[in-house]
């Protein structure tokens, strides 16, 4: 199962579904980790971008942006935005764009859907060919923590809002994959209509992934508890990496 067949149905109603997602807080804390690094990028990709909405704020704040993603349904609905962004389907692991950027991120916890550690490793070093000599990689991932303490467990049936959703998740030790079960419902044409999607996620550990940006050529800069300019602790439920492409 890809990410292509886990952002299918949904996708047209993906941005109802994060309308309480603080998108302008995400990009100001992306620029703040920028700031005190010292990188001042003016273009950037923006790998498994979804629907757009961290590209187009980027756009809007005079980046050059383009943006790739493995789902034709979730891309389909960021071109619809017409911000003057460059969007491409394009699997992170088959990244072939033609051109470098000075930034690449990848955010909402988009490197867990990629499951198999070799296409992971793929996935890193096309992102770091697509750089230029110096350019900076940021990227969150939900840790093991969350995934095993069940974070991705929701609900919201109650809200005069749609979609409703019903979200059950598993996760399996061995294997470190979060298996989740999602139902939706969501108003057509006047209507009441359920669907279901199973979205997996595998729990990569940060030894992992420090390992597979050190073999694509890049320097580790930082690592950090989401949101806060400190570093993870075993609790920490999301982390961001900062990578520098050093050859």
């Amino acid at each position: 199962m890809t990410m292509a067949t886990q952002f299918k149905q949904i996708a047209a109603y993906y941005d109802d579904l994060m309308a309480g997602v603080p998108y302008n807080l995400w990009v100001k804390y992306i620029e703040g980790i920028l700031d005190r690094i010292s990188c001042h990028p003016k273009s950037i990709l923006d790998a498994a971008c979804g629907t757009g909405n961290v590209s187009e704020i980027l756009a809007q704040k005079g980046y050059e942006v383009v943006g790739a993603d493995i789902a034709p349904d979730m891309i389909e609905v960021a071109r619809s935005k017409d911000g003057g962004v460059e969007y491409h389907v394009q699997d992170m692991a088959e990244l072939d764009l033609g051109r470098k950027f000075d930034l690449a991120i990848s955010l909402f916890d988009s490197l867990n859907y990629i499951t198999d550690p070799s296409h992971l490793a793929k996935a890193i070093k096309r992102v770091g060919d697509h750089l230029v000599d110096g350019g900076v990689f940021i990227f969150d991932i939900n840790t093991e923590y969350a995934l095993a303490h069940h974070f991705f467990d929701q609900a919201n049936i109650a809200s005069v809002h749609y979609p409703h959703y019903i979200w059950n998740s598993q996760y399996d030790t061995a294997s470190r994959i979060c298996t989740v079960n999602m139902t939706f419902e969501v108003i057509e044409n006047g209507e009441k209509v359920q669907f279901k999607e199973v979205h997996i996620q595998r729990a990569h550990s940060l030894e992992e992934l420090r390992s597979m940006l050190l073999d694509a050529g890049f320097e580790m800069v930082d690592v950090f508890h989401a949101y806060k300019f400190r570093p993870p602790t075993r609790r920490s439920d999301r982390v961001f990496f900062i990578a520098r492409k050093i050859n």
